[in-house]
Order: structure tokens, then C-alpha cells, then sequence
């Protein structure tokens, strides 16, 4: 890393010295008018097309056109996306193989909160007022910190500029679930606008497994409301937003215990741009956020049982942009943090965490038809070490028709509260999970009461502090096009993993249940390919394929296989064996396939669309007992989900007729957040 600042450093001194050279020279690139612009990946309005970092950007046609109501339904449809269950039930992302802890999600460039197990639950978030989903793949932690190692998304909603607009849809699905939304704008005068949003969703749920109480998914109902207001005259435009989210959902785990769960989010924020002269801008930002979790279990019997997350967050952002050309911007920011949560089986009754952050970015060009993006972060933490995230991009238009793009960058994730903190213990089966900085008072504790039969690690390991996960992030990327109809993108990527955190045994007490924590390990990576194309084979016919292979592996795993440590076995009557390098298969939950194709056809104002996904084998459990994923445990087996719908446009009413999962592909025990074959109708007006 060291080497890698030494060299941007040098990098930085020679492009400011082309800075006045650049200003001569008359750059095609910048002079081109697109309408696809991206804020995420440098917090200012940037064409996609000249962009050096790996993006994707989802209009609000393609969300359409997909008829998703939710954002985990629009994110499974991206190459090198799964979507994928947690333990709590929510469903999160993979991207790049890090999974959902590891990307940060935004609306309009502010985080959600509200990660009970590591997962934000995409489920939560509607998209009937989203303008464009912007992804930004590879580390992203020089511009907005922890949480962004594996990169980040951020949903950009609807700005009205028509004196009124008015969109709603309904659409109902299997297992009686029922989707209404419904958008209402207007651009008033003076430089006044107004956005107002609501959508409510309920569904009876669904039951994949013979048992008679306690459904796969328990019968909810939810909504979220949403205002938008922007103001804008020459010199001053300001933004601003609140949103609420609210859950309820009703469960009966047996005859005589029965439960319910609630869910309540709001977040308000407030974004101020001033613009001082032609070159400077000054931008400040205010986001306070909060969501609470109550779950309450009863019984019969009048015994009472209630859990409880109670999280909040607030942000302050102060920004200055300086235009030093059409070609060279400088971006300076300074920002603070101040996140505390409240939960139910935590060492401590309330927990808190403060942070101030600097950023630096320098965005130019070094050639004619090569740009260049620098940026730098440094995140001050109470409980941590400070972090610096260096990150710089390169893009080069090699000719007409070909391009390239590279990217390295540091990112870094700070333990969760969880993972320090936590100190539940299993009522029915007996085993515990403390958190780090409460493991060393809580084993002391039960030492002294003499509940722990076997310590396997000392106490002086618990000494210190638990590392903030770091990474580096490379990707190397080529566009062609080969004409208007036909283009590919193929993009490279590695992202090496320093002091992962994961969980391991402790102690083993009395009853002969384990005691886990966690820890952190050496060193992880995921590496792979990913090929997009897009082809218009005439004016009503189009198709995009896409295809990623990824290879996710732990470095100390791979050493200790090839000094002979690691055994397996293919049954439990076999006697073991060791284990070769190529038996290894790598972290759990990843497949090493993915292959992601759509089909559109349109003609007048008649559609079809059909989309397929398949995912190779992948596995969850280590089930010949050697702590790794090997070639003879179990996997979940590759599989193919297809949808389809047509779509019919009258005036300005759009009525739509769809199947998803048209096989009825099933694996109740491993992908529970799957229910089969779902048919929906959907109806949407727009004014």
C-alpha cells in the first residue's frame, strides 16, 4: 500500500503539470452530448460513457420493462448479482462474490440502515418512484467509507419537471399478494418542485415445507410513504426527502406459541447546493435516519419473550467543487458520523460509535483521449484505527470503437456492533455467541462459576481490538462497439480480503455446547470475469447476454492443503484422506457460474419480454467436518429461473400479463426466499 500512495503521489505530480496543456486540447469525449449521467461513483453529475470506473446504470425503462415492484426483484436480473437469503429471512446481495454486508446501499445518496444479521433486507424498498439505479462495482470506501468494499448502489428517485404527473400501478400475484403504488408530481413555480410517493404491499405468504404451523413466509402487509421537494434558481438548488417504511407481520410457531413482528423506518435529509461563481460549488449535506425492530412472542401459558433493534444514524457532509477547466475538477469534503443502537441480547444496553471522515478527488485528463479519477479518504473512529482509502481509475478511448477502464482502490468495513457486542445464548439447544469486546469478561464470568469444562483459546487473544476487514480492489474493463446494434463489455476483476471476519469456537461449557466469537482471519479473495453484450437484431428485437465466472477462496485454507493438514471423506462409514489443492471449492454461497440472457420485443405498443437466469452448484454447508467447502460435501445443484410477460399499451394505460419461474424450480431447504411458479397481472396508469 505504501508503494501504491508513493505512486499516485508521483502520478498526481505529473498530471498537474498537464493540466494547462490539457486545457488546449480539444477532447471529442467531453464534447459529446449523452443523456446518461451517474452521481454515484464521484458525488458529481458525470457522463456514464467516460466514466473509469466499472458502472451500470438501470433506467427507469428497464425497470419497467421488468415489472419489478421490490429492488431485490430488478438487482437478480444483473449479470454477476444474486440475490440470496439470510439467517434472519431477509434477502440480500452478492456482488463481485462479497456478500450484502459488504455493499453499501443508498437513496439518493444517503445509507440505509437497519442490518440485523449483516444483511440489509432489499425486500424493504420499493421502486415505484425510482428515476435510475446507479451500480458501481469494486471498492468504493475513498468516497464514502466503511460498508463499500464490495461497492455500492444507490437509488436515485423521481424529480417531476411537468406542472403535474400522475403514475400508478397495481398488480397482483400468487398467494394473494396485492402491490399498489401510486407517484404524484409537480413543478410549480418560481423553481419549485414536488414529489409525493406511497405503495402498500400484503400477501397471504407461502409455505414450502409439510409442517402445519410456521409458513416459509408468514402473511405480511407493509407500505411506504415518501416526499420529495426541490427547489433550484441559478445559484442555489436544495433537496430534500422523508421517508417512511412500516411492517407488520403475524406468526404461530405451534399451537400454544404464537408471535408478531413490526417494523418501523424514517429517514430525513436535506442537501444544499450553493454555487459561489462559475468555477466553485459548495455542497452540505444532513441525513438523519432511524429503524426500530420489535418482535413479541406469547405463549398460552402467559410466558412472555420480546426481542428488540433499535438503530440510528446521522451524517453531516460539507463538499466544495472546484471546476478548474471543461476537463479538470477538484472535490474536497469533510464529514461526521454518529451511529448507536440499542438491541436485546448485547453486553451492553446501548452501544455508540462516532466517526469524523476527510476526502480528497481529483478528476482530469492526462491525454487527448485518456482521463484519470484520484481520490483519498481518511475515516477517524473511537474504537479503531484510522483508515485510508486511496482509490484511482483510468479510462482510455483506444480508438472509435474500443475503450478500456482501470480501477484500484482500498476499501475497508468496520466491525458491526454485532460482532462486538453480542451475547445471546440458544434457550432450546444451549450454545452461545458473545461478541469480541465482551468475550473476556463474559468466559470470566462463567469461569468462576464454573460453566466452562474446555477453554480452547486463551484470554489474553481477546486483548486489543478486532481489525476493521480491509481490501484492495482492482478491475481492468474493455467496451467495444462494434456499431449501433451490436456492443460487448468485458471486465476483470480481483478483490483481495484482509482480516475477514468470521466466528469460531471458543470455549466449550458443561453441558457440552459450544461458546463461538468471532475473529478475524488472514487473508480471502474473489476473483473472476464478467462478459456483457448487447444485441439489436432489428428495429423491434433485441437481446443481452451476460456471463460471470468467479473463484472465492481463502489463502490460508489453500496453504494448509498443500502442507497436507486438511482430510475429507465421502461418507461417514469412509475412512479420511487428505484433500488436493483442486478439491478446494472455494467460500460458501458462491457459484462459479452465472449466466444472465433477455429477450425484448416491441413493436407498436405490443412487448414481450423473457429473461433467463442460471446459476451453477454452490454450497452452504460444511458437511464432512473439516471447516472447508470441498468437492465431496453436499451442494445445492445449478439451476435455470425463466420468466415472461406481454404488455400492451392503450393511451396511457399499460396492461401487463406475467409468469416468473415458468418451471417451478423449488429447493425449499436451501433457497427459501423462492417460492415456485408465481403468476401476476399488472395494471399501470400514467398522466
Amino acid at each position: 500500500m505504501k508503494n501504491f500512495v508513493c505512486f499516485i503521489l508521483v502520478f498526481l505530480c505529473i498530471c498537474a503539470n498537464q493540466t494547462l496543456l490539457s486545457q488546449k486540447i480539444n477532447d471529442s469525449i467531453s464534447t459529446k452530448i449523452l443523456d446518461e449521467v451517474i452521481v454515484s461513483a464521484t458525488k458529481t453529475l458525470r457522463q456514464l460513457s467516460t466514466l473509469p470506473l466499472p458502472a451500470k446504470l438501470i433506467s427507469k425503462e428497464e425497470i419497467i420493462k421488468s415489472n419489478s415492484s421490490r429492488l431485490s426483484d430488478i438487482l437478480d436480473d444483473q449479470i454477476g448479482i444474486f440475490v440470496v437469503p439470510d439467517f434472519g429471512g431477509g434477502n440480500g446481495i452478492q456482488m463481485q462474490g462479497l456478500d450484502s454486508e459488504y455493499t453499501l446501499v443508498l437513496i439518493d445518496g444517503f445509507p440505509i440502515i437497519g442490518r440485523q444479521s449483516g444483511t440489509l433486507d432489499l425486500e424493504r424498498i420499493a421502486v415505484g418512484n425510482i428515476e435510475k439505479i446507479e451500480i458501481i462495482k469494486g471498492s468504493s470506501s475513498g468516497l464514502y467509507g466503511t460498508d463499500a468494499i464490495g461497492g455500492v448502489i444507490n437509488l436515485i428517485t423521481k424529480k417531476t419537471n411537468e406542472v403535474v404527473s400522475l403514475e400508478s400501478s397495481y398488480k397482483i400475484s400468487s398467494f394473494n399478494t396485492n402491490d399498489w403504488s401510486i407517484n404524484i408530481g409537480s413543478s410549480l413555480k418560481k423553481g419549485h418542485s414536488i414529489n409525493a410517493f406511497f405503495n402498500t404491499l400484503n400477501s397471504d405468504g407461502y409455505d414450502l415445507n409439510d409442517i402445519e404451523f410456521l409458513n416459509t413466509v408468514e402473511p405480511y402487509k407493509n407500505y411506504t410513504g415518501f416526499i420529495r421537494y426541490n427547489y433550484e434558481n441559478e445559484n442555489l438548488s436544495v433537496f430534500s426527502s422523508y421517508r417512511i417504511y412500516h411492517e407488520d407481520q403475524e406468526f404461530k410457531i405451534n399451537k400454544n406459541i404464537y408471535g408478531d413482528n413490526a417494523i418501523n423506518e424514517s429517514s430525513f435529509n436535506t442537501s444544499i447546493n450553493y454555487k459561489a461563481n462559475d468555477k466553485l460549488s459548495l455542497v452540505i449535506d444532513n441525513y438523519h435516519t432511524k429503524y426500530k425492530n420489535e418482535e413479541a412472542l406469547e405463549s398460552y401459558s402467559l410466558d412472555y419473550d420480546e426481542s428488540f433493534f433499535n438503530q440510528s444514524l446521522y451524517k453531516a457532509e460539507l463538499r466544495s467543487i472546484y471546476e478548474i477547466n471543461q476537463k479538470n475538477k477538484l472535490i474536497l469534503g469533510i464529514g461526521y458520523s454518529e451511529e448507536s443502537l440499542k438491541r436485546n441480547n448485547f453486553f451492553q444496553d446501548k452501544v455508540s460509535q462516532n466517526s469524523n471522515n476527510y476526502f480528497i478527488q481529483y478528476e482530469g485528463f492526462i491525454l487527448e483521449n485518456t482521463n484519470y479519477i484520484f481520490g483519498a479518504r481518511y475515516d477517524q473512529y473511537d474504537e479503531y484505527d484510522s483508515e485510508f482509502s486511496p482509490r484511482f481509475a483510468l479510462r482510455t478511448q483506444l480508438s472509435n470503437n474500443l475503450s478500456s477502464k482501470f480501477s484500484i482502490g482500498k476499501g475497508f468495513k468496520t466491525p458491526d456492533f454485532r460482532q462486538l457486542y453480542f451475547n445471546f445464548s440458544n434457550s432450546n439447544s444451549g450454545y452461545s455467541v458473545v461478541g469480541f469486546n465482551a468475550a473476556k469478561q463474559i468466559i470470566n464470568d462463567l469461569l468462576s462459576q464454573g460453566q466452562i469444562s474446555n477453554l480452547i483459546i486463551t484470554e489474553s487473544q481477546f486483548e486489543g481490538q478486532l481489525e476493521p476487514e480491509t481490501s484492495v480492489s482492482y478491475n481492468l474493463g474493455l467496451n467495444f462497439k462494434i456499431n449501433t446494434k451490436i456492443s460487448f463489455d468485458i471486465n476483470l476483476f480481483k478483490n483481495q480480503i484482509k482480516n475477514l471476519i468470521d466466528y469460531k469456537i471458543i470455549a466449550t461449557k458443561i453441558n457440552g455446547q459450544n461458546i463461538f466469537s468471532y475473529y478475524n482471519l488472514e487473508r480471502a479473495y474473489t476473483q473472476g470475469i464478467e462478459f456483457n453484450s448487447t444485441f439489436k437484431l432489428n428495429n423491434n428485437l433485441s437481446l443481452n447476454t451476460g456471463y460471470q465466472y468467479l473463484d472465492s477462496k481463502e489463502n490460508d485454507v489453500k496453504k494448509r492443503i498443500k502442507s497436507g493438514e486438511v482430510y475429507a471423506r465421502v461418507n461417514t462409514v469412509s475412512s479420511s484422506f487428505k484433500i488436493k489443492t483442486d478439491d478446494y471449492f472455494g467460500l460458501f454461497n458462491r457459484s462459479k457460474h452465472n449466466i444472465n440472457t433477455k429477450i425484448t420485443f416491441i413493436k407498436d405498443d405490443f412487448q414481450i419480454y423473457f429473461k433467463t437466469k442460471y446459476r451453477s452448484k454452490y454450497g452452504l454447508i460444511d458437511s464432512n467436518g473439516n471447516d472447508i467447502l470441498d468437492n465431496y460435501d453436499e451442494f445445492v445443484k445449478g439451476n435455470f429461473i425463466s420468466d415472461i410477460s406481454v404488455s400492451k399499451k392503450i393511451k396511457s394505460l399499460n396492461i401487463t400479463l406475467g409468469l416468473d419461474n415458468i418451471f417451478n424450480y423449488k429447493d425449499p431447504q436451501n433457497v427459501p426466499n423462492n417460492p415456485g411458479r408465481v403468476l401476476y397481472s399488472k395494471i399501470t396508469i400514467t398522466i
